[in-house]
């Protein structure tokens, strides 16, 4: 048998143990590369929580790394990681440096750029959330809609309530519409769980084929007229130059008063102060939110002290199932690019 000729370093953190990059690039090793381990240590998830936001804000190079992780990735010739950031630094110094794989699905701990001018190939697992993600999203659709957090949370305070801020016009889902921002592959997961409930499917994006359209049944909307019409709005873009602050106060502005905003993708797609403005003033019917500009918010946040928001706190991603299949799915794709 042939020894490994190549070695592969992947970076383990605390939602993707190095253990399981391990299993899940075991294949790799019939294209002739030794798996070794190391892990991306933030302390606690926290720590590591505030590091990916740092990166998202301000790219791979805001996060320091260790010196002796920085000399074991730059000895590599594949590099797989989740969150551990991979900086223009680092892809200038790793001479033997030919793939770069990341168990997720954005590139915002990757410098993609300078890989690319050094001609190191970057391979992400694009869809690894996506079940996940929808999931939540249809789930948060309800749960604000329906008032289920609110009623719980009154009921574990000892209030059997009946009134709420929307009582009166509380919704059933089917003949409702829903306008999705970006029909990437969450944006179709969302759209296939709500098409089962009889709502009427609405997309802006123009990137989508008509093909993929008409196989979900979604109608392709103009981004101001899908706002303008849909009961619920629900964003899955990344962030990009072009989608920062998309939905800005001119555009909450032609949300109907009826209306509900889901986000599960970034903050930074949406005005904060803006929304925040148009649920206080009752301008719209709810929110339902998973990001937010500050993460924590903390309790003196405004979205805090409404009573027509759903929050949650980063979570939408975060099925166990979703994290442990990453490196499969990465290492798939990784040796597709390979062979």
């Amino acid at each position: 048998m042939n020894q490994p000729t190549k070695t592969c370093l992947a970076i383990g953190d605390l939602f993707v143990p190095a253990e399981t990059m391990r299993e899940g690039l075991a294949p790799l090793k019939s294209l002739g590369y030794r798996i070794d381990l190391a892990e991306f240590d933030m302390g606690d998830y926290a720590g590591l929580q505030a590091a990916c936001l740092e990166m998202e804000k301000n790219g791979p190079s805001a996060v320091r790394l260790k010196p002796e992780l920085l000399e074991r990735m730059a000895a590599a010739d594949l590099i797989v990681v989740h969150f551990c950031p991979v900086p223009a630094a680092l892809i200038e110094k790793a001479r033997a440096l030919q793939t770069i794989g990341t168990c997720r699905t954005g590139l915002s701990n990757v410098d993609a750029k300078a890989a690319k001018e050094h001609g190191i190939n970057v391979v992400n697992a694009c869809g690894r959330l996506a079940d996940a993600v929808a999931d939540f999203t249809v789930g948060l659709i309800i749960c604000e809609a329906r008032n289920i957090a609110r009623g719980h949370e009154a009921l574990r305070q000892g209030h059997w309530r009946r009134k709420y801020s929307n009582s009166g016009r509380i919704p059933d889902l089917p003949g409702y519409s829903v306008g999705l921002i970006g029909l990437g592959a969450i944006g179709q997961g969302v759209a296939k769980r709500l098409r089962a409930f009889g709502m009427r499917l609405m997309a802006a994006d123009p990137y989508v084929s008509d093909v993929v359209l008409t196989e979900l049944g979604v109608e392709r909307v103009e981004l101001d007229a899908l706002i303008a019409q849909a009961d619920f709005i629900s964003v899955h873009v990344d962030v990009r130059p072009e989608t920062r602050g998309l939905i800005n106060h001119q555009r909450i502005s032609l949300m109907k008063p009826t209306a509900y905003f889901i986000n599960t993708a970034r903050a930074e797609i949406v005005d904060e102060a803006a929304l925040v403005e148009a649920l206080q003033q009752g301008r719209i019917a709810g929110a339902g939110l998973d990001v937010f500009q500050s993460e924590p918010p903390g309790p003196d946040h405004p979205l805090v002290k409404l009573d027509n928001v759903t929050l949650t706190p980063h979570m939408s991603g975060g099925s166990d199932d979703a994290l442990r299949r990453s490196p499969h799915l990465l290492c798939r794709l990784l040796m597709e690019a390979m062979q």
